[in-house]
């Protein structure tokens, strides 16, 4: 009896399943029946465009060009002016330029200047099948909040500042800061425009005749806005630098350069994922070494010259030995985005940095980690040993300096001033001097036993890229993304020169131990090596 009853309930519920599949089946006929075409239309569009960007990261341009025409196309059909068009052309851009079709590239640039959007342009393009929206290293920010007044009378606030993929979002001026963990993303997220754009008043980083009414038409004149700790500044009689080559080669935009101790060589890490060896007397490349699985942002030669490190968004760094090509090491250890790296002074230890707010020493002939310091250190932006290499330097998004004691890992002091990330990091060759830039438009001399701060040298208009001590340490070389290089007096803080270098860009940037040459990152993917002496 209780058998029976059981067997008759299991039919019923058995049974009052059907019509409820039967429910389903006829909803879900109907959701994909009665969908707005755009939604097939898209997906077209997305297979094309994956398919485009799968190749163009394999390298295999000529697949990647044929599947971005044909994205082209059926974006077009979503809209002629949509973000699925942008994406697809602004990648498609960067084919042609992979396969030197320079007329091409110019003519898609031209189309997407029509479209109201920059060839290289901030804007980020749809998010692709699974791709997540967490900010990384390799986006660029729609504006600077932190080192732009808040004047929205200003014309030049209704255009965003333009970033290099280098570099994040400003901290607020709340003191927070982009420390914790970030989302690694792939190359596709927006790239550096074509222009830094100034937002205090209608000022201009390059020479003009008169900036906001003043000067004269015969003088350059120098016009920089203010940031956080800026001031508006125009010099006179500002210099054009002087461009002595262009090296070409990589097919992305650069994020780290470095020469060598006799200025004869520079390496380049870059987006797209290579690290580059050029003769600098010629323009040649002279080695590619491919084995980061992501963007390079941060190079160093060894003191002797013969090696260099690399760190990469893939987590790791490298050691490739410049000769042969090969790489010798791979460093494991970093649980997120790698930004710096650095050689001891002897050559047998190194130093990395990243978004895992860790700093890692390691041993560079065994390529085992040797120490980890770390402690609400924020993004580690840049490292720098001291002469003696027995101490260690470290700054970024906490926008503090730390100096530690290798031997024990403890903590020596802190040197605090800066209101923005700190980007840059030197020390002088007798070990008494710490040279600090970063994004709030200051550039600080610190003196090391101290801590006190010496000087600290104002006058840049944007986010200073690089500062080193040159001409045996009597001397500051700075360069910006206000497009300008200066020269400052260490003991006295004052601006000695300046030089312009018109709308190339200055994604990254070295000197030579002179500072009388400078090489950067242009908007074209390609290096520029500049003369700044009369």
């Amino acid at each position: 009896m209780n058998t029976s009853k059981k067997q008759s309930e299991g039919r019923k519920s058995g049974g009052s399943a059907v019509p409820r599949l039967k429910s389903v089946l006829i909803a879900l006929t109907l959701g994909l029946l009665l969908a707005p075409p755009v939604s097939c239309q898209q997906m077209i569009w997305q297979a094309f465009n994956d398919s485009g960007s799968k190749f163009y990261d394999e390298h295999d341009y000529e697949r990647a060009e044929k599947s971005l025409l044909n994205a082209v196309k059926e974006a077009e059909k979503l809209s002629k002016d949509g973000p699925e068009l942008v994406a697809s052309l602004k990648l498609l851009r960067k084919v042609y330029l992979a396969l030197d079709k320079q007329a091409l590239a110019a003519q898609v640039a031209e189309r997407l200047s029509t479209l109201g959007a920059s060839e290289a342009g901030g804007e980020t393009s749809p998010a692709t099948s699974g791709e997540v929206s967490t900010r990384s290293e390799n986006m660029a920010p729609k504006a600077d909040v932190a080192s732009r007044p808040a004047d929205n009378s200003s014309p030049a606030r209704t255009q965003a500042a333009s970033r290099p993929e280098n570099a994040d979002v400003a901290p607020a001026l709340d003191g927070s800061t982009d420390s914790g963990d970030k989302t690694l993303r792939r190359e596709g997220g927006s790239a550096p425009s074509n222009s830094a754009s100034l937002s205090n008043s209608a000022s201009s980083s390059a020479p003009a005749t008169s900036v906001a009414g003043t000067g004269s038409a015969s003088a350059p004149v120098l016009a920089s806005s203010r940031g956080i700790d800026g001031e508006l500044r125009v010099g006179q009689g500002v210099k054009k630098a002087v461009e002595l080559l262009k090296l070409s080669g990589h097919i992305s935009w650069e994020k780290s350069v470095a020469i060598s101790s006799d200025g004869l060589r520079a390496i380049s890490g870059s987006d797209d994922d290579t690290v580059r060896l050029w003769d600098l007397q010629t323009g040649k490349e002279l080695k590619r070494f491919d084995g980061h699985d992501d963007n390079v942002n941060s190079v160093v030669f060894s003191p002797a010259a013969n090696t260099a490190l690399s760190g990469s968004t893939d987590k790791t760094v490298r050691l490739w030995d410049l000769e042969t090509g090969a790489c010798l090491k791979k460093f494991e250890g970093h649980s997120n985005i790698v930004l710096s790296v650095a050689f001891s002074p002897s050559g047998n230890r190194a130093a990395s940095g990243g978004y895992d707010g860790t700093v890692r020493i390691w041993d560079v002939l065994t390529g085992k980690e040797l120490q980890v310091l770390q402690g609400q250190l924020g993004t580690v932006r840049c490292v720098a040993f001291t002469p003696d290499g027995e101490q260690l330097l470290t700054a970024g998004s906490d926008r503090v300096i730390t100096l530690w004691r290798l031997k024990d890992g403890s903590v020596v002091r802190r040197f605090t001033g800066h209101k923005g990330d700190i980007t840059s990091l030197s020390v002088s060759a007798d070990g008494s001097k710490i040279l600090s830039a970063g994004r709030d438009l200051s550039i600080r001399i610190w003196d090391l036993a101290g801590g006190s701060e010496l000087q600290k040298l104002v006058g840049h208009g944007d986010w200073v890229s690089n500062a080193v001590f040159v001409s045996g340490d009597t001397k500051v070389a700075s360069g910006s993304l206000d497009k300008t290089f200066r020269i400052w007096d260490v003991a006295t803080g004052a601006e000695q020169d300046s030089f312009t270098m018109n709308s190339f860009g200055m994604w990254c940037l070295a000197f030579t131990k002179d500072g009388d040459r400078a090489l950067t990152g242009s908007n074209d993917y390609s290096l520029r090596f500049w003369r700044l002496s009369n």
